[in-house]
């Protein structure tokens, strides 16, 4: 026994010592690693931000806007930009946000179905459908890079994506200035909604879902959740949720679809030439809606 333990004293120590020799030797490698591998993180950022703003910059160009090149160097934002760029982007998306609340107060009477309405001006233009559908996805690219400029610390911006972001910001800012009204009826969320319904049939991914299953969720009164359920992220219906500028539309929708429902329920392929696809009979029986002339109107109760 007494030689065992000298033996293990023997293999054991050695082993210990060349160990901590080792840890001590790689313990310099390591640390030059570190600045390379904040690096990769900080590019990761920069990548992300610099994507998503040349999305943006093509969805405006690819709804016929045209773009400014370059900011006066005279300019309050040129000179922000020369100092931090990431406060001249936080600047810009305020000015979005100011003149947005300048144009509700202007137009917009007192609407209690919209809560804070002032406090969320860009929102509320989009729930009256103020702004086209291309303006509006452009506001919420812009806020999504607005809210990395503030909260990624790791993100370091240049001063042309200062000037890209706030040229585009400029070309919205504009458009917000030039409405002149509130539209009277809202055609807004039902088109929305069929572009998505369009979407998903043309994935061909949801062939599963029968004229059965589409008939009772409109019974359940439930059928905007239930495309929310069933097709996850392959489809985006945050508009639609509780808070959002169409939150107050599902309500009036589930019982518009369910008086159609109840008044052509079994006469689905006389009167449309659909017998398959409950997918299809969403889309006929939401454009049904917009032909009957059904607008939605934003102040309503419904």
């Amino acid at each position: 026994m007494e030689n065992l333990i000298k033996l293990i004293d023997v293999v054991v120590w050695p082993s210990v010592v060349l160990f901590v020799v080792f840890i001590f030797m790689l313990k310099k490698p390591l640390k030059a690693l570190l600045p390379f591998v904040e690096n990769v993180k900080y590019k990761d950022f920069e990548v992300k931000f610099r994507k998503e703003l040349d999305q943006a910059k093509e969805e405006v160009k690819e709804a016929g806007i045209e773009i400014p090149t370059g900011i006066l160097e005279k300019t309050d934002s040129y000179k922000l930009i020369k100092v931090s760029p990431t406060s001249a982007i936080l600047e810009s998306w305020k000015e979005l946000e100011v003149s947005a609340r300048k144009k509700v107060e202007e137009l917009a009477p007192y609407d209690t179905k919209f809560r804070d309405f002032l406090q969320s001006p860009i929102a509320y233009l989009e729930y009256t459908g103020a702004l086209v559908p291309s303006t509006a996805r452009t506001i919420r690219d812009l806020q999504s890079l607005r809210n990395q400029a503030a909260h990624s610390t790791e993100l370091k911006l240049t001063k042309e994506d200062a000037i890209e972001y706030i040229s585009l910001s400029k070309v919205i800012l504009n458009q917000i200035e030039t409405i002149k009204e509130l539209p009277k009826i809202k055609l807004t969320a039902l088109t929305f909604l069929v572009f998505k319904i369009n979407q998903l049939i043309d994935s061909g991914k949801y062939t599963y879902i029968t004229i059965e299953d589409v008939h009772k969720a409109i019974e359940q009164k439930r059928i905007i959740p239930y495309l929310k359920e069933t097709t996850r992220s392959d489809s985006d219906f945050s508009l639609y949720e509780s808070g959002a500028p169409y939150s107050a539309f599902v309500e009036y929708y589930h019982e518009q679809i369910y008086q159609i429902y109840s008044g052509y329920v079994g006469r689905e392929r006389k009167k449309w030439g659909i017998k398959n696809l409950g997918l299809c009979l969403l889309l006929a029986w939401t454009n049904e809606i917009i032909q009957q002339g059904a607008g939605w109107y934003p102040n309503n109760k419904a």
